[in-house]
């Protein structure tokens, strides 16, 4: 495996962490500053993982 699969790999498990804690982030760092969209955050950085993981398969 390379490396540019393992780190997209990593970055699709950082992205399914943010989308699953987002409200419990919210509410625990961010109490007093409102809601900051983590859940969209999170699928932006899990579609750069896909991406980079299946853009090396195809080389």
């Amino acid at each position: 495996m390379s490396s540019k699969v393992s780190k997209g790999i990593a970055l699709l498990l950082f992205g399914i962490l943010l989308c699953a804690g987002s409200g419990e982030i919210n509410t625990t760092i961010l109490y007093n500053f409102g809601d900051f969209p983590f859940a969209a955050i999170g699928v932006i950085v899990g579609a750069v993982g896909l991406y980079m993981v299946f853009s090396d398969m195809a080389e």
